[in-house]
């Protein structure tokens, strides 16, 4: 028998978001907590569910490129060949999904759980290989003093098919865990329990709107006699044996209820135009959008929307919405996926530009005055329309005004504005009062070169 060691142990705590889950039990615990299939719970779910599916399919829309900060303070796409992430990502982050599929699943458990969840496959020199994502529910964290190590239970074939195994455990640098709402330091603060307030006065609702139609919108309410007197007897006796078959003739849509000896029913309950049940609906699901800062016409409530402000609520929802939490997702892969050396000189981003819903006239107008200032080629302008380049390098040119002077770093002229290089008289002085200046003379040609 070996003898003890006396060496005091340091204490493992388990931090989890739930026990591991069977298909069953996940797809029950769904049907409770967030995409429950019956028709009572439809409201809440186009309003949840509609607000996380259009953020999750906003962000993931926009291309994950890997980009290099240059000296002056901007910076340029690295092109696959010259890094092995930028390869790694303009081909798949494994070999089930695309980037696109990737990037909607773990934005969609970041809006349901504020936490998602995906593990790095590397090789033996430490390059990643594979991003496995994983539902919230699969995974654990253990703590151990100040190392972090999560736990992942594939329960179903699909999940093991795509890990490699039934259970794995990932340290710290090879778990990519994107948070937010994060209060304790170390999981984010789930939105179901934020928002349970609102999700659960959604239920209310849809359980009164359910159990309204399900009674082919009955309201309770008594049978009272008109005017001074009792109730013949003979007429109570017959109403109150043959209330509960009038009752279910009147369900099945066959026979009317016939009331007799001057009683009249009078409700006991409110109305649905009473409570203003409609109202009730729409304010409902302005909560459920402003618990996800999601505009509501982004789900198609409309109400009080209007064409003029939709291009300033749009402008406010990626800049407050999809912009922040797509940084969560930008800073957490670099610091999992980049040595800290190349995170001083490479860093994610999300396209922000295929994020913005985009003005067809103003992106036109855009591109025009790019291309007459020459901030741009004519390749470059065909290419945001997606056009090829043109042939033979035509395409490799840019436009400059005349009036105006190329210069280099150094401020040296590079190409002089002609009316002030070669003397020639300037375009007002040539032409009439009444004669509009031909824009074609005022902007020339010179190669991007």
């Amino acid at each position: 028998m070996s003898e003890q060691d006396d060496t005091p142990q340091t204490d493992i705590v388990v931090r989890d978001h739930s026990e591991p889950m069977t298909m069953a039990e996940f797809a029950s615990w769904l049907d409770k907590n967030i995409a429950s299939n019956d028709v009572q719970n439809a409201i809440k779910q186009a309003a949840f569910l509609l607000c996380c599916d259009v953020i999750a399919q906003d962000i993931s829309k926009a291309t994950l490129r890997l980009r290099e900060r240059l000296p002056n303070g901007t910076s340029r796409v690295v092109m696959p060949e010259r890094h092995e992430i930028a390869a790694m990502l303009a081909m798949e982050p494994n070999r089930r999904h695309t980037w696109p599929e990737f990037s909607e699943m773990m934005v969609l458990w970041e809006c349901y759980t504020s936490n998602a969840y995906a593990g790095v496959l590397r090789n033996n020199f430490g390059d990643p290989l594979e991003l496995i994502p994983f539902q919230t529910g699969r995974v654990r964290a253990y703590i151990e003093g100040r190392d972090v190590f999560y736990e992942v239970t594939a329960s179903t074939m699909q999940e093991q098919a795509l890990l490699g195994m039934a259970q794995k455990r990932f340290a710290e640098a090879d778990m990519i865990h994107v948070r937010g709402r994060m209060i304790d330091g170390m999981d984010g603060y789930s939105t179901l329990t934020a928002g349970k307030d609102v999700l659960e006065t959604g239920e209310a609702l849809d359980d009164f709107r359910n159990s309204l139609f399900s009674e082919e919108g009955q309201i309770r309410g008594v049978f009272r006699k008109k005017g001074a007197g009792a109730v013949d007897e003979l007429a109570f006796q017959r109403l109150r044996m043959q209330l509960k078959e009038l009752m279910r003739r009147f369900k099945a849509g066959t026979d009317p209820i016939v009331i007799e000896d001057d009683m009249e029913f009078q409700p006991t309950s409110s109305n649905p135009e009473e409570m203003e049940l409609s109202k009730q609906f729409a304010e409902q699901i302005n909560q459920t959008c402003r618990l996800l800062r999601v505009p509501p016409h982004k789900v198609f409530h409309f109400d009080g929307s209007k064409y003029e402000n939709l291009e300033t609520a749009e402008k406010m929802y990626v800049g407050d919405t999809l912009v922040p939490r797509a940084e969560r997702f930008e800073h957490r892969f670099a610091k999992v996926l980049l040595s800290r050396k190349d995170r001083l000189r490479y860093f994610f981003e999300f396209d922000r530009e295929e994020m913005t819903l985009r003005d067809s006239q103003r992106e036109t107008e855009r591109i025009k005055v790019l291309l007459e200032r020459g901030a741009i080629t004519f390749d470059e302008a065909r290419a945001t329309q997606g056009f090829n380049p043109l042939p033979h390098g035509q395409g490799e040119h840019r436009l400059i005004p005349v009036n105006m002077n190329v210069v280099d770093s150094d401020g040296t002229v590079v190409i002089g504005g002609s009316a002030a290089s070669s003397g020639e008289p300037k375009a007002d002085e040539t032409e009439s009062d009444n004669t509009p200046a031909d824009k074609s003379k005022s902007i020339r040609l010179v190669s991007s070169n």
